[in-house]
């Protein structure tokens, strides 16, 4: 049984005289520095070369574009959610702290991490999904253009109102593909992420590589609904950090915010808990799908057991995990196992 508490909830946080002005002021020199690299990526590296490698020439293009794609997520999203939650909770119950000494449930955060960066998750997602991953949105939607002559295009918005539009899409998707994530047939992929028994910033990374409901709910929608590639990034860089910030060791349930507007972390803390006895609830990144749809209570304790009844190892070595969860989804879906209720 995987089983953890909150000893993060009830105490007031401990702080050195002067420890929030010192974070805050090491954040400032990290985004004077990272927007001086953002300023002088196009000055001084081309956007267009060519290698020689072994007598074959190797043209590179859109380098500008790939090297800020790929490094937004570590060298922006990630470090301004780590800052941010260490000047609220201070630095001794901060997840930065908690990374350099990790528990065995971090080091599988911090492994899943590595990996899914290195795209190794993606590719044996792709393995596992027999090949689903690399459905298009863009084809699907070309597709029903050319036979019902209806193409949506938000352009026509400006982009901080495609944001807001498309965002409020994805988390009313993403609220539906979570509760299909807690349905019987889908939970032994959910509950990799569900097995955590330590909450840490990076812990939102952690998803099963063969969860496959979110590429027919989330990703395929958002394209055929009419987003443009701008607005696509800048809400994935939404939920990015929303994801890490409902998975920091911050208290706060974030007042009216967290009731309707999104979800804090007090509330994603209380989707996490052990206790199966009640109904899990607080499913959308977005309470008010919740209120409409079922899934939220006035519960608040934040002092609860975390985990799943399923014994995970936990630590560097995760893929024995991974390929027993595969395989119960295999068995789930021919009807070869079945869950009790205090499983889902």
């Amino acid at each position: 049984m995987t089983v953890a508490t909150f000893p993060l909830a009830g105490r007031p946080a401990t702080r050195k005289p002067g420890s929030r002005s010192l974070i805050l002021a090491g954040f400032a020199l990290y985004a004077a520095l990272l927007g001086a690299a953002w300023w002088a990526l196009p000055r001084f590296v081309p956007d267009q070369a060519s290698l020689r490698l072994m007598g074959h020439v190797l043209k590179l293009h859109n380098i500008h574009d790939k090297i800020l794609g790929n490094a937004s997520l570590v060298l922006l999203i990630l470090p301004c959610a780590l800052w941010l939650e260490c000047a609220v909770t201070g630095w001794e119950k901060s997840s930065l702290r908690a990374l350099l000494a990790p528990s065995a449930s971090i080091k599988t955060d911090m492994m899943y991490f590595v990996l899914d960066q290195a795209h190794v998750m993606g590719l044996a997602g792709r393995v596992m999904m027999l090949g689903a991953s690399v459905i298009s949105g863009l084809a699907l939607k070309d597709w029903l253009a050319a036979r019902t002559g209806i193409a949506l295009d938000g352009g026509i918005m400006p982009l901080p109102l495609q944001v807001a539009v498309y965002f409020t899409l994805y988390s009313f998707f993403d609220y539906w593909a979570h509760r299909i994530g807690h349905t019987r047939l889908f939970w032994p992929l959910h509950r990799f992420h569900h097995a955590a028994q330590d909450f840490c910033v990076i812990t939102g990374a952690r998803i099963h590589p063969a969860g496959f409901v979110g590429i027919f709910v989330l990703t395929v929608p958002m394209t055929v609904l009419g987003a443009t590639p701008e607005a696509v990034v800048w809400v994935n860089v939404a939920v990015a950090m929303l994801g890490y910030l409902i998975h920091s060791r911050i208290e706060s349930g974030w007042g009216w915010i967290g009731r309707y507007v999104l979800q804090s972390p007090l509330h994603h803390r209380l989707h996490h808990k052990l206790d199966m006895t009640q109904a899990t609830g607080f499913f959308g990144m977005m309470p008010v799908w919740d209120h409409l749809f079922g899934g939220w209570s006035e519960h608040n304790e934040a002092n609860i057991a975390i985990g799943v009844d399923t014994p995970y190892r936990h630590g560097f070595w995760l893929v024995p995990d991974l390929l027993r969860d595969y395989r119960d989804f295999w068995l789930g879906l021919i009807g070869k196992r079945r869950y009790s209720p205090s499983e889902v």
